[in-house]
């Protein structure tokens, strides 16, 4: 039997967000994201938000809060300490999906930042060639 062509169903989305900009940032989330369970993923902040409850109606995303890292040393001088929090999203949402219904389908996992727009037909079509 071929395989089933890659859909919406067959990538989680890992967003990295500031909680401090969040407030402005969702609004660029909000026009791409797919609500009602037609996209999979979260937004990993790295410190809760007044709005962070999420619904299966929501207009976003289910908000999930970073684990801590400040227990990892880093020295760079040139770069910032959030490049650890940012490169943990992906292991945090493959975390996320574990032993999940979902997680059997999943062939992409996508991190990206609050400010990324994705028109999702397209990463579809690319994802497709592979």
């Amino acid at each position: 039997k071929p395989e089933e062509k890659t859909e919406l169903k067959h990538i989680v989305f890992g967003i990295a967000a500031s909680s401090d900009l969040w407030k402005h940032r969702k609004e660029y989330v909000k026009t791409w994201w797919k609500p009602n369970g037609e996209m999979k993923g979260a937004v990993w902040l790295d410190m809760p938000v007044n709005d962070s409850v999420s619904s299966p109606s929501s207009p976003l995303p289910q908000i999930k809060i970073s684990s801590d890292t400040s227990s990892f040393k880093y020295r760079h001088r040139n770069g910032h300490r959030s490049a650890i929090r940012i490169t943990r999203i992906v292991s945090e949402t493959v975390r996320m999906l574990n032993g999940t219904e979902s997680e059997k389908d999943v062939r992409w996992v996508v991190m990206c930042d609050d400010d990324t727009v994705f028109f999702p037909e397209n990463l579809i079509r690319i994802l497709r060639k592979y």
